[in-house]
């Protein structure tokens, strides 16, 4: 079983995220995923526009699709293009569900905070917990801002808040949940999040600098996506870069 993972499209009215994006797409297509999930940041300018052309380039790949909201996305202009796919309500936040096949839950959390780059788990966590205990096979849980640190200087300032208490009820699910990916910081990574696997997508758009221990090089990053591969219930995880 194959999910691809997009994230930080960030279009915005111009032809040039439009055409990361589908240089994206166009890779991912042969592939033939079984679903993809965008991890938010889908658009930050000309929202409405913006929506409706990535609505029509998912669409277009002929699969199941997942989108949560980024920090730069507007909630009303998102509700209105992929609210009737999501199954949102209305009102904040976004969170959507779905089941691929009969092996496969995608579970994702919206916890942006209104007007902050940062996010925060703590309006979800009640939700997500009723989600986890429904019966079902294990879930991949995604979201925008990152709930672990990334160890990037000046990033963790706008990861997800109340981490902690997202790690206690996803540990309580245990076998429930096979890990937990994100995006926010336009930079591939993999680490640890409630003992288990945890890991963030490059972004469509440009690629932040990696910045370690005061320490840099220069962008040279192209638009990626992550590759989740479910075999015999393990989850493996490829980066793909498009250069």
């Amino acid at each position: 079983m194959i999910i691809a993972q997009l994230s930080d499209i960030h279009a915005d009215g111009s032809r040039g995220p439009l055409d990361r994006l589908d240089r994206v797409l166009g890779w991912l297509r042969p592939m033939r995923p079984d679903a993809i999930i965008v991890s938010g940041d889908l658009a930050e300018f000309e929202h409405a526009q913006s929506y409706q052309q990535i609505d029509e380039r998912l669409t277009g790949m002929g699969v199941p699709f997942y989108v949560v909201p980024g920090n730069v996305d507007d909630h009303h202009a998102l509700h209105q293009v992929f609210g009737a796919k999501m199954g949102w309500s209305g009102s904040r936040p976004l969170n959507c569900v779905g089941q691929v096949g009969d092996r496969l839950r995608l579970i994702g959390l919206d916890v942006t905070v209104a007007g902050a780059h940062h996010g925060d788990a703590a309006p979800v966590l009640d939700w997500l917990a009723t989600e986890l205990q429904r019966p079902g096979p294990p879930a991949l849980i995604f979201q925008h801002q990152h709930p672990f640190f990334c160890g990037i200087d000046g990033k963790d300032r706008n990861n997800c808040r109340s981490h902690e208490a997202l790690s206690l009820v996803i540990g309580k699910a245990d076998s429930a949940v096979l890990g937990l990916s994100c995006g926010h910081v336009h930079r591939p990574l993999f680490t640890r999040f409630a003992g288990m696997p945890a890991t963030m997508a490059p972004s469509v758009a440009r690629a932040n600098r990696l910045r370690l221990d005061g320490k840099e090089s220069e962008i040279s990053d192209p638009p990626g996506l992550l590759i989740h591969h479910m075999q015999d219930g393990r989850l493996v995880s490829h980066v793909v870069m498009l250069g």
